[in-house]
């Protein structure tokens, strides 16, 4: 069974996107990780990707996000890149005591209320 870990993001700065909240931040952790990350809230529930398209580079903050589809199109060509495809790799992501998490490995019960995924479903201000 695969160790799970929290990766505390960090510098999170709130953005309204087409009348939809978004986040960006930088989820760090020494000597594991260090990705400037953007967190979208797809079908209830926060999900964090790198916060650049993989093939111009740029933020895609602004993109069109199609939560139905789980693709968000880049906003500088276009394409659309899926949230859980090779692209763009979708995190978890948990509150506790009002600072936003990463998770690494198996989604915690804890913090969301013992049921998985689904309890996982928050309302950031």
């Amino acid at each position: 069974m695969s160790e799970t870990r929290l990766v505390p993001i960090l510098y999170v700065e709130k953005h309204d996107v087409r009348g939809e909240p978004r986040w960006t931040g930088r989820a760090e952790l020494v000597g594991v990780m260090r990705q400037d990350v953007l967190i979208l809230t797809v079908n209830g529930v926060l999900t964090a990707v790198r916060n650049r398209c993989p093939h111009r580079n740029v933020p895609i903050l602004r993109g069109r996000l199609d939560a139905a589809a789980g693709t968000l199109e880049c906003p500088s060509h276009g394409w659309e890149l899926k949230l859980d495809g090779p692209e763009l790799v979708g995190w978890p992501v948990v509150e506790r005591d009002g600072a936003l998490f990463l998770v690494l490995g198996p989604l915690p019960t804890a913090p969301c209320g013992g049921n998985g995924a689904e309890s996982c479903k928050i309302g950031l201000p």
